[in-house]
């Protein structure tokens, strides 16, 4: 691409993410992710020395072909296909190219992959880890047991509440006070803005919900649940991440969890007491039950019981 060119896709590329931004809803982390789908896809165009508004179906699968060469795995090619699939779509209704190029190929399909979930006996090991202290040392980095024990606490609360309601991190960690519905000392029920902008209401189970509602009283309504500090700003999902992976060491877990991990864990123990498909995609707030239909993995073990003794 000629400078000019490259200018003119940069001021595209910039549109566009402010229209899935502003318009679609999207967070910032998938803006994001688009972006840098977009940057990788701006880099092959220099090198191939072609113009973005005027590539044909083959060069995309000349894109994908060098892709697969280069070690990309095949869920992040079908994500990068589709991020070009969307951005040319937007593209064409805007009049900045005159077809779609992706339109015509055939997409590459993503692998589906049984998800990670946790058992019940690691379930209630990571429970035993979160609540035993005694690794917290009295100070460090001059932060008092005090302090540290805030912040574990913190963590505890946010890895119990994903279990018990399938919220993304980043859902968990938007949370307000204000949506969270609290009747008698309960927490009933929790007002999520999902992907795309889309609102779902979860409810909470009776035991978990006098825990969450005692977390949040005296708290301003329109303060994070998850606030490092009075009125500032939560913890990172980068953070919680690291955060989960020590505890899952000290549990003696040896799966890979992440928070991620955790939303696969609730919607199995969904299945395991016989939750319909329709029912799990309404709670996790997927688009497609096809989404969901990643979890009739915990189906397999009443199968496997029905062809004992055969």
């Amino acid at each position: 691409m000629t400078i000019t060119e490259l200018s003119q896709f940069s001021q595209a590329r910039k549109e566009f993410l402010a229209y899935l931004k502003y318009t679609k809803g999207h967070r910032d982390t998938t803006c994001y992710n688009y972006g840098s789908d977009l940057n990788i896809w701006e880099r092959w165009l220099k090198e191939a020395e072609l113009d973005w508004r005027e590539v044909s179906p083959v060069d995309l699968e000349r894109y994908v072909a060098t892709l697969s060469r280069n070690g990309t795995g095949p869920h992040a090619v079908a994500r990068k296909v589709s991020s070009l699939a969307t951005f040319y779509k937007w593209a064409k209704r805007q009049g900045l190219v005159e077809d779609d190029p992706v339109y015509l190929i055939e997409k590459p399909k993503r692998p589906r992959r049984i998800p990670v979930w946790m058992e019940k006996e690691e379930q209630a090991a990571l429970y035993k880890a979160m609540r035993n202290h005694d690794d917290i040392p009295d100070t460090i980095f001059g932060r008092p047991r005090a302090a540290l024990l805030a912040i574990r606490q913190r963590y505890e609360l946010l890895f119990e509440l994903i279990q018990k309601t399938g919220l993304r991190i980043s859902e968990a960690l938007g949370l307000k006070v204000q949506d969270v519905r609290v009747v008698d000392g309960v927490a009933r029920s929790i007002r999520v803005i999902g992907k795309g902008n889309k609102e779902r209401l979860v409810p909470v189970p009776d035991s978990f919900g006098r825990v969450f509602a005692l977390s949040l009283a005296g708290k301003p309504t329109s303060e994070y649940v998850f606030a490092k500090s009075p009125g500032g700003k939560p913890m990172t999902a980068r953070a919680a991440r690291d955060y989960l992976g020590k505890l899952v060491e000290k549990a003696g877990i040896e799966k890979p969890i992440t928070p991620h991990k955790l939303r696969h864990t609730y919607a199995t123990r969904l299945l395991e007491n016989n939750a319909q498909l329709i029912d799990i995609q309404a709670l996790l707030g997927h688009e497609s039950i096809a989404t969901t239909q990643i979890y009739t993995h915990a189906g397999q073990e009443r199968l496997s019981k029905l062809v004992e003794g055969l």
